[in-house]
């Protein structure tokens, strides 16, 4: 995480166009395929895939660390937490949920 006051941290993501349609091919290959779970939690999101698949999951999460530091992930195995403060919750929910 950021060192800034999360309050700080714009509820924006970093990615080009191009570089966001392939994150975006990339988490529906996943969830598509490997999906059990996703279950809203306070603040944010959990989504839990198959087993096996959670190097998959970890790998996509540390990209998205990357470009979207107003998400917190937490990730346990094959699933992960997400959270994020004030409006990045919906904007969170609504974007892992149109993936």
């Amino acid at each position: 995480m950021n060192k800034r006051n999360v309050d700080e941290i714009p509820i924006a993501c970093s990615l080009s166009a191009a570089n966001l349609a392939e994150r975006q091919r990339l988490w529906h290959g996943l969830l598509t395929n490997s999906l059990l779970a996703r279950e809203p939690i306070p603040g944010g999101l959990r989504l839990t895939v198959r087993p096996g698949t959670g190097s998959q999951l970890n790998a996509l999460v540390d990209l998205e660390r990357d470009c979207c530091p107003w998400i917190t992930f937490a990730v346990n195995g094959e699933s992960v937490t997400m959270t994020a403060v004030g409006d990045g919750e919906e904007a969170l929910r609504h974007t892992f949920t149109v993936i």
